[in-house]
């Protein structure tokens, strides 16, 4: 037995022995010296959706390779803090670190990153493809013993701080100095900066101080704090180096690629990352083919309008407005085009994924409007509350001050009225709603299960690309198309050929999303969108500005500028702002800046495509539209009040609709008609000037506050006035003083006053006398309408500006919204957009059934 057991562990010790120097054999075998000395493959080229070539990742061609000496102690010390705080004490593995990366591997369930010792990564980074498997480690820990014995650790560390990559073609601290602090001698790196350094590896796109600033600085700080913790510094230069601000991006330009496409080509290297697991740095390494989304024309279009800062709000005192939009083509997601900001350089930040902002009233449609449509329960024409109220202590407002008993869902989308939203979203419950917006693609936080989300009031916000991709919905017959920049990329290098499927989501119904649909084309044609017309082209989106925090309840200024919108083509999102902004950096523009930017883009990036119309998806039905309005028929006669000539207007027609009316007169043409009163309900009284020949018409409006055809002109001679205030005179004389009927409305007056004659100063039935007794000294009056009789009742007044039981109330009446775009989180609104529609752009019939 003994014997059994001393053999087993002499064969034991000889397979141990025996596998340890298999695998520095196999290890040997898989150094290849050449490799160590140049690294560079063909440059990886970028194609468009055309298949024609549009850039190149080069790496950067300063590759100054500096020895041991040359590099400081304290930009050693900070990446061996770092990435291999025992680099000096293993031979080329950390079997404590494997342990603990292999453990983390079984519970994710497949390979991560971790674990890797500084010679392991100089392995991996020369020797090895981008799989990330089991067996890579094996072969890392191969290489890395190898290379060990033949390197020193001073010769493995020299080589590994050449060849690491630290940025968007950047090899080596010796480039990277250069890139990130413009410095060639890396003798002049300070200490802050060497630890920014040494934060890049794990990460450079998210550790880039340019392209994320919180969280370089962040990973900054934890290489100082481990430098000490390792001794290599004191606390107070820890602190002091914490101290110490980030490098400012100066708009660096990379070689290979046309000015402007900086922020496309990030995105596409952050999803060959994110979906096929390819880093940064073996795409810079050469030998990818990456065919993409991307429309030249488009893009040529955006870098020309971001390129014009006539196209932007004016300047603040230190910093321009900021922006970012992106397009998207709503069949497939792909991302046509993308500007990531105004001054958008390598890895920084892009505004047109990146940020988090309020979107103001263009998220109406995704939080009520479309959801109400989906359930069946509401159309386009359904009637909203338009009143001024209160929601357990959310007030919103109309940004025009106007409100109405009830106004269309369309209309409320044409205006961007603000109360029928939110009056909506009550109705229809906040829950489903939140449902809605997370079939969208938004993030919502537990902070916005409130009615504030119904006018864009987020708690975090959302971004361009978030915004285009839900209105894909829309423009899609229901069904969101998932944006998406890379369609197939490949490498004969490794052996790999990835390829990409749109992905959709139904979102709505066919017919929730084209009678949406309608409503945004409506609002570029009809209302707050009008800025996003372009010649020829249909096109249907949505306006969205919010409050100023640093001018809180001050309209004049604005916080986010938004419009989303599409052709039948593509779908664009643009947002603007100060970032951040404060008193000194503030907008006074609103939503129509974004919009006129979307239309000249559209307008160029489509120049030779075809103009096409919007189809309704199969089976839509055409819901109910309101009855028309028709021109009043107007009559005006002479009467007295209180022995005074006056004119009474009476007009007939549109009965059964809930109508009010505007009174204008003129003298010789409708074209300079002056207003006389707004907002009445029925007859009106307006003073009788003596030799003028008058004409009055009325003009009808519903509750949205639409104009309706205007009446006839009805005329009235004044030069009548002086005979009929003389035939009123005699008719009082012949009477007797103080003899007027005394029998307390027993007679009926020649039927002048209702048959109700009392005791009074003009009891006598003259017109004017209210057929109580009293003669409209503004004491007594009927309690409504009383059929054309000159009296309309409430409270004597004439004016309209009191109210006779609702019948009169001019200031009750929901007015035309002709600014910019409605309220949000704060109710403020932006009024500053008022104005004009433009006259030389023709216009659509927006609804292919018929007329609207």
């Amino acid at each position: 037995m003994l014997v059994f057991v001393a053999s087993f562990f002499v064969f034991l010790m000889f397979a141990v022995v025996g596998g340890y120097f298999a695998l520095l054999m196999a290890g040997e075998k898989m150094i290849d010296m050449q490799k160590l000395e140049d690294l560079k493959l063909e440059a990886s080229v970028l194609y468009d959706k055309n298949g024609n070539e549009f850039g190149k990742l080069y790496i950067e061609e300063d590759r100054e390779y500096v020895s041991f000496n040359q590099i400081p102690e304290h930009v050693r010390n900070a990446f061996v803090a770092v990435e291999d705080k025992r680099f000096f004490e293993h031979n080329g593995i950390d079997i404590i670190r494997i342990g603990g990366a292999i453990i983390k591997d079984i519970q994710a369930g497949s390979a991560v990153e971790g674990g890797s010792t500084i010679t392991q990564q100089l392995a991996r980074n020369v020797f090895l493809s981008h799989e990330k498997t089991f067996w890579r480690k094996t072969k890392e820990a191969m290489i890395a013993i190898n290379l060990e014995r033949k390197f020193s650790k001073d010769e493995i560390l020299e080589m590994y701080l050449n060849k690491i990559y630290l940025g968007p073609g950047i090899f080596g601290v010796k480039a990277a100095s250069k890139y990130y602090f413009g410095k060639d001698n890396l003798q002049e790196l300070e200490l802050h900066e060497a630890a920014m350094l040494a934060a890049l590896p794990k990460a450079p796109g998210t550790y880039s101080p340019f392209a994320n600033p919180d969280k370089a600085k962040e990973r900054r700080d934890t290489v100082l704090r481990l430098m000490m913790e390792q001794n290599y510094i004191t606390q107070p230069e820890k602190e002091a180096a914490q101290n110490q601000p980030l490098p400012e991006n100066d708009g660096q330009e990379e070689r290979g690629l046309k000015k402007g496409y900086r922020a496309f080509i990030d995105y596409v290297v952050r999803e060959a990352a994110q979906v096929y697991g390819i880093t940064e740095d073996q795409l810079y390494r050469g030998g990818w083919e990456i065919h993409t989304t991307l429309d030249p024309k488009m893009q040529d279009a955006m870098v020309s309008a971001f390129a014009d800062p006539n196209n932007f709000p004016p300047d603040g005192a230190d910093r321009q407005v900021q922006s970012g939009m992106v397009v998207l083509d709503p069949k497939t997601g792909g991302i046509a085009a993308m500007m990531g900001g105004r001054q958008y350089a390598a890895k920084g930040f892009n505004f047109a994924v990146d940020t988090q902002r309020q979107p103001g009233s263009s998220f109406k449609p995704l939080a009520v409007y479309a959801p109400a449509l989906d359930s069946g329960e509401w159309n386009m024409y359904s009637k909203l509350n338009n009143t001024r109220q209160d929601f357990n202590g959310y007030k919103p407002r109309n940004y025009n001050g106007k409100y109405s008993s009830s106004v269309t869902m369309r209309q409320a989308v044409i205006d961007s009225i603000n109360v029928p939203a939110v009056w909506l979203l009550n109705e229809m419950g906040i829950s489903d709603a939140i449902k809605y917006i997370e079939k969208f693609g938004i993030q919502l936080q537990p902070e916005d299960r409130n009615l504030s989300i119904a006018l864009g009031g987020l708690h975090k916000g959302t971004s361009p690309l978030a915004m285009a991709q839900a209105y894909t919905t829309f423009a899609n017959g229901g069904s969101m198309a998932h944006p998406y920049v890379i369609t197939k990329i490949e490498s004969q290098e490794f052996g790999i050929v990835e390829s990409a499927e749109p992905k959709h989501t139904q979102v709505l119904s066919a017919q929730a999303a084209w009678e949406m649909h309608l409503m945004l084309q409506a609002a570029v044609e009809e209302g707050t969108g009008r800025y996003a017309r372009i010649s020829g082209r249909h096109v249907a989106g949505k306006t969205g500005t919010t409050e100023s925090e640093a001018y809180r309840n001050n309209t004049k200024y604005n916080k986010d500028a938004w419009f989303v919108g599409y052709t039948p083509n593509y779908v664009g999102a643009v947002w603007m702002g100060f970032d951040p902004e404060d008193k000194q950096n503030a907008m006074t523009q609103g939503s129509s800046k974004p919009a006129q930017l979307f239309s000249k883009v559209f307008a160029q990036g489509l120049q030779g495509v075809k103009s096409t119309d919007f189809t309704p998806p199969p089976g839509v039905e055409k819901p109910d539209k309101p009855v028309q309005m028709q021109p009043p028929q107007v009559m005006a006669v002479l009467a007295l009040d209180n022995h005074m000539p006056e004119v009474v207007i009476t007009w007939i027609g549109n009965e059964g609709l809930e109508l009010t009316y505007d009174l204008y007169r003129f003298v010789d043409s409708p074209e300079e008609k002056e207003l006389v009163q707004e907002g009445i309900t029925a007859n009106q009284y307006v003073d009788a000037f003596e030799g003028t020949l008058y004409k009055y018409i009325v003009i009808p409006r519903d509750a949205e506050g639409k104009e309706g055809p205007p009446s006839n002109p009805a005329e009235v001679d004044m030069s009548q006035v002086q005979r009929f205030l003389e035939d009123a005179e005699q008719h009082h004389e012949d009477q007797g003083e103080g003899g007027f009927d005394q029998n307390n409305g027993n007679e009926d007056n020649n039927g002048d006053n209702s048959g109700q004659d009392e005791n009074g100063d003009g009891g006598n039935g003259w017109p004017g006398d209210d057929g109580s007794g009293n003669d409209n000294d503004g004491q007594t009056g009927d309690t409504g309408d009383n059929n054309g009789e000159p009296n309309d009742g409430g409270q004597g007044n004439h004016d309209g500006s009191t109210p006779d039981d609702g019948n009169n109330d001019s200031q009750n009446r929901e007015g035309r919204n002709d600014g910019d775009d409605g309220e949000q989180r704060n109710d403020q609104l932006d009024p500053t957009e008022s104005g004009d529609r433009p006259t030389d752009i023709p216009q659509f019939n927006n609804d292919p059934w018929g007329s609207q």
